[in-house]
């Protein structure tokens, strides 16, 4: 496992050790806006994008005495939103086709760029014109590390993955494909996209039809624009990611998680999807954690993450220890589980605390990532089976390595229940 990893584990005397005091008057912008002179087009307009505003777009509004605090339909840790999302388009009607960036708060895209003969296929393998939509995602730090310092590199990858989570899920409320990519030239299209060294991409996903025509590069940069309205930079965090962003992966086609789901009823899930903040300690069934989990494990291990759990609170389901659907040892470890989800209830009081982990290294961003998207899938599937869901960044990494009895690296916490 990289090393950036091993330099950001919790301990029990780390975390207490490290505190440090966060001035909220200080947290930066959480959208990246472009000049109000780009032209902007409202997703609502076009029929072929009905429901494509649930990547991301505002599902809820809070109202504080210092302002207004909106939740979108893709969780982050610490409500952050450290990721952005920009979409090439080619042969929608209505719409030039072109380089756009999503606006979440305006439901909008706003064009960038007009393509012909050239477009970002260039940047992938294949390098063929592709009719649709092609999203990338990419990840502004700092909007993650004014909170959680180093710790953030991971926090950015778990927050992609929830945004590519979200993409799949409207796409496939859309009833269109999806193709996950990861492996293209990232860093040339971070340069051609005028970003610096704060904002990078992580993932991208394909939404397409290839035809056998290869595009040409873009045939001119993106001007720079701030992903924040101001930045404190961090060289682990860019170094970090310099290390871990290029690898070979075939792109793939991942399974169909909302198969016969009536789509109005994935689409009241998406929008009332919420990170619970309590469990009542009530029971879930047996019936409702196979739905939620239907699938995944197999996914998981197709893509080297092995989940282990405690089952807390499920009828008909013995209490203890598994991985991967399997129990490795009976016994009630609420307790346990609490304590190594940095002492918080959600561990304990939960149905089911899931730890995501992998040993894969040379791959550390995309297994980042897909526990992030799996993370994203249980969310939505247990908001269908009306059952409280919450991710968990912070934990104890080798005590819960000891309690799992695993070589494997802690990735991810994630609770259900009610």
């Amino acid at each position: 496992m990289p090393i950036f990893h091993q330099q950001t584990k919790h301990s029990y005397m780390s975390v207490r050790k490290n505190a440090h005091f966060l001035d909220w008057q200080s947290q930066p912008t959480n959208h990246k806006l472009y000049p109000h002179f780009n032209q902007r087009f409202k997703i609502e307009e076009y029929e072929e994008l009905t429901d494509l505003n649930l990547i991301g777009g505002i599902t809820f509004e809070k109202s504080y005495p210092d302002g207004v605090y909106h939740l979108r339909s893709v969780p982050s840790a610490g409500g952050l939103f450290p990721f952005e999302v920009y979409i090439q388009v080619r042969g929608i009607k209505g719409l030039l086709d072109g380089i756009y960036h999503y606006e979440p708060h305006r439901a909008s895209l706003t064009l960038l760029q007009e393509i012909g003969r050239d477009g970002v296929e260039h940047y992938f393998k294949d390098s063929l014109k592709q009719k649709g939509l092609v999203f990338l995602i990419s990840s502004v730090y700092f909007r993650s590390s004014w909170k959680y310092n180093d710790r953030a590199i991971r926090y950015i990858l778990l927050d992609v993955g929830h945004q590519l989570g979200a993409i799949y899920t409207a796409l496939s409320l859309m009833g269109r494909e999806n193709e996950f990519v990861f492996d293209f030239d990232k860093l040339s299209l971070n340069e051609v996209f005028g970003f610096r060294d704060d904002e990078m991409f992580m993932c991208s996903v394909r939404s397409s039809e290839a035809s056998e025509t290869s595009i040409d590069k873009l045939r001119q940069g993106l001007p720079f624009v701030s992903g924040c309205d101001y930045l404190e930079t961090n060289r682990f965090i860019e170094d970090a990611y310099k290390q871990s962003a290029v690898y070979e992966e075939p792109n793939f086609n991942p399974p169909n998680f909302f198969e016969n789901i009536p789509k109005e009823q994935l689409r009241q899930a998406i929008v009332n999807r919420r990170s619970i903040r309590a469990f009542r300690a009530q029971p879930m069934s047996d019936e409702e954690f196979w739905f939620i989990m239907g699938g995944l494990f197999q996914f998981a291990k197709e893509h080297a993450i092995d989940i282990y759990y405690t089952a807390n609170l499920v009828t008909n389901m013995s209490q203890g220890l598994y991985k991967n659907g399997e129990l490795l040892e009976e016994g009630d470890f609420r307790s346990k589980s609490r304590y190594l989800a940095l002492e918080q209830n959600l561990g304990g009081q939960s149905g089911v605390t899931f730890f995501f982990t992998s040993n894969e290294a040379k791959k550390y961003q995309k297994v980042n990532i897909l526990s992030g998207f799996l993370a994203h899938i249980i969310y939505i599937r247990s908001e269908l089976m009306g059952i409280g869901c919450s991710g968990i960044g912070a934990y104890y990494d080798d005590e819960c390595k000891e309690f799992l009895q695993t070589k494997n690296n802690i990735l991810y916490l994630l609770a259900i229940g009610r």
